[in-house]
Parts: C-alpha cells; sequence; structure tokens
C-alpha cells in the first residue's frame, strides 16, 4: 500500500487530510512539528510527503533540505501545504525542488489530484529507469539524478501553477514564473545534451578511433562561433559577459565531431562566463602552430588555488562524480576533457587564485598522418596525463 507522511501543526486539518487520504486506500502516518516528521520519514520512507511550510521547532522549508540531502528520500515526491501565496515563498519552494505547492484553503479534489499526479509521475520515472538499463547507464544515471532533479522540479511545478492559478495571477507574477521557466528549460536542455554525449562516449560511438575514420573536416573558427552561440544560450547567468576573440589561422580544418567538439568547446566558454566578475570580459584566441591547433578561453575570476588545480586537472582523467563534487566541479569540464581527448586533443587548465583561469585546447590539424596518440598533444600542453 501507499505510504503519504502528512507533516501538519493544526490539529484538526491534520485529521481531515488523514482522513480524506484513508478513505482512498492511502496508508497515512502523521506528524505535528518537522522533527517528528523528519523521524518518521527517515524510519517509514514514505512514498510521498504532504508538509506545511509553518511548523514548530523545524520549519517545512527545513524539512524538505534534509530530505533531499539523503540518498534513500531525496527522490520523494513533496508537496507543500501553505496559507502562505505570496511569491517569495512559492519561488523558494520551486528552489528546494518541491514537487507542487497547494495553497490552504484546497478542496478534496485538489489535494487528490495532487497527489495522484505526483504518485503517477514518480512511478512512471521508475518505471522508465528501471527498464533495460545497462551497467553504463546506471552510472550515467548516478551522476546526472542531482543535476536534473532542480530544472525538472521548477519547469514542472511552474507549469502546474500556471494551469491552476493562471486567471489569479498578476502581469508581474506572470512575467517572473515565465522567467524561471525559462531558466529551468536552457539548463535542461544543456544537461540533456550532456547525457547523449556522455552515452555516446560510454558505448564507444564516440572514440579517437570513429573520429578519425568518420569524422567532418571543419573550420576551428565555425566550431569556435558556434561554441560561442551555445554557451550564451545555456548561462544562467551572466549570459551578457563581453567575448574579445583574438582569431587566428579561422580556417584551420580539424577532423571531428562537429556537434560533439563544439558541444565541448561550449563548456569552457560557458564555465568562463559564470565565473566572470561584472565589468570584464572573456578572451578567447585561436591559431596554429605547425599540425596543432589551438584554441583558449581565459576568464578574470576567482582563479583557482595550485594545490586544488593540479587535483582538478587529475579529476579530467575520470567521470567521477563524487571527487568532482569534493572540488565543487560540475559535469561541463569533466565532459570536455573527454570529448577533446576522443578528438586526439588535449585540455590543461592554467590559472592563479584572485587572477582568473585559462583553459587550453590542442587538436591535430586535418592532415593526412595516421590517428594522433594520447601522449603527443599531452606533451604539447605540458599537461599530466
Amino acid at each position: 500500500m501507499t505510504t503519504i507522511l502528512v507533516i501538519e501543526d493544526h490539529e484538526l486539518l491534520r485529521s481531515q487530510i488523514t482522513q480524506i487520504l484513508e478513505l482512498t486506500h492511502f496508508e497515512v502516518i502523521d506528524a505535528a512539528d518537522g522533527i517528528t516528521g523528519l523521524e518518521l520519514a527517515r524510519q517509514h520512507r514514505p512514498d510521498l510527503v504532504l508538509c506545511d511550510i509553518i511548523l514548530p521547532g523545524v520549519n517545512g522549508f527545513d524539512v524538505l533540505q534534509n530530505l533531499r540531502r539523503e540518498p534513500a528520500l531525496d527522490m520523494t515526491p513533496f508537496i507543500f501545504l501553505s496559507a502562505k501565496t505570496d511569491r517569495a515563498s512559492l519561488r523558494q519552494a520551486m528552489a528546494l525542488g518541491a514537487d507542487d505547492y497547494l495553497t490552504k484553503p484546497f478542496t478534496t479534489g485538489e489535494l487528490l489530484s495532487a497527489v495522484r499526479a505526483r504518485l503517477e509521475r514518480r512511478d512512471a520515472m521508475k518505471l522508465a529507469a528501471e527498464k533495460d538499463l545497462e551497467h553504463a547507464r546506471q552510472q550515467l544515471i548516478h551522476m546526472v539524478t542531482h543535476e536534473l532533479r532542480t530544472p525538472m522540479s521548477t519547469i514542472n511545478m511552474v507549469v502546474d501553477l500556471l494551469a491552476r492559478q493562471l486567471h489569479t495571477l498578476e502581469p508581474a507574477q506572470l512575467y517572473e514564473l515565465f522567467d524561471t521557466l525559462d531558466s529551468g528549460s536552457k539548463r535542461l536542455s544543456r544537461l540533456v545534451d550532456q547525457i547523449v554525449l556522455m552515452a555516446q562516449l560510454q558505448a564507444g560511438s564516440l572514440s579517437r578511433r570513429s573520429i578519425f575514420e568518420r569524422g567532418i573536416q571543419t573550420p576551428i573558427g565555425e566550431l569556435v562561433n558556434g561554441a560561442v552561440k551555445l554557451a550564451r544560450r545555456h548561462a544562467y547567468r551572466n549570459a551578457d559577459v563581453t567575448i574579445d576573440r583574438i582569431v587566428e589561422a579561422a580556417d584551420a580544418p580539424v577532423i571531428c565531431n562537429p556537434q560533439a567538439l563544439k558541444h565541448a568547446l561550449s563548456e569552457l566558454i560557458l564555465n568562463a562566463l559564470h565565473f566572470s566578475p561584472e565589468g570584464r570580459a572573456v578572451t578567447i584566441s585561436q591559431w596554429r602552430e605547425q599540425e596543432i591547433v589551438y584554441v583558449s578561453v581565459t576568464d578574470h575570476g576567482p582563479g583557482i588555488a595550485p594545490d586544488q588545480l593540479q587535483q582538478a586537472l587529475a579529476h579530467f582523467q575520470q567521470l567521477n562524480r563524487d571527487k568532482q563534487e569534493q572540488q565543487g566541479m560540475g559535469l561541463g569540464l569533466a565532459l570536455a576533457y573527454h570529448l577533446i581527448d576522443a578528438h586526439g586533443g588535449a585540455l590543461a587548465l592554467e590559472s592563479e587564485a584572485g587572477r582568473g583561469t585559462t583553459a587550453k585546447v590542442a587538436l591535430p590539424a586535418a592532415v593526412l598522418k595516421p590517428e594522433p596518440q594520447p601522449h603527443q598533444l599531452s606533451t604539447v600542453l605540458g599537461s599530466t596525463t
């Protein structure tokens, strides 16, 4: 039987909600405060949580944050129940990853509709995740679960709010919700691209040999131009930062999978945009030296301390989410490393704390020569692989 945890300090309302759910054949456990609610959640691992925001001791926002930190409970559907209708509360709920927000007073129909929708969505996602998953796909899901939850929750929350309250919202509220929806969709779009490319890397369809045999000869300038547009489209902050270009050998050709290499370069540019301080430009340079084509991306952000830089370079060698999270690194830079490596190239970081970071890429120019070996370009950049 499906178990629902109800955390509500108003005794009569808690009793009414419990009765409605039990009559609909749900098993219900209830708590009058946040601390008790968290203890019951850890003990029973409910299928869904209904929680008031204003609670004695630990409030509803704190309850949600604590549940999202626990692996056994972080995917549990969570619905807020509250008389608070201000935009700040709605936005905070969305930012924390709530699945829905019911405004008091609500009808029996609204309550059951919200509960069933969240449970159906949870079941659909679970079925999709469990069907014909190979070991590589399991690893992929583990790495991206956290990144996907935030934009998905944001988009789902906004769509549901618009569907339920469209005619009651002021124009300013609508604009704010649409901005939130736009930001969430951009982040989700980037994550989908990352997932596809990571799956191709793990499946071997994006490899040094396959690109050498089936790649397309493309001017480096065309790839950088496309990467800049892609980075600006995916940027959820500092999208309008000035980008200075230093262009040499724009027509220098490289053999590549254009979509994959463009994405790799866009991850480096996106990272620079996100860490650039206000009023400082990002510089992108491209040039050719003999049979090597170079691209560098420089920001003037906080930079990376020397000891952390060496650790960051080491972590490029594996798509290891746990270690990357400890260093505050997302999937983007590690994915860029592997995509560039699949093109027979190399990626190196140069940074100084307080003065910014430069990501430098070396790629083999398109010439009729044997497939480049990894150690050749690593030596060119002086990187430690």
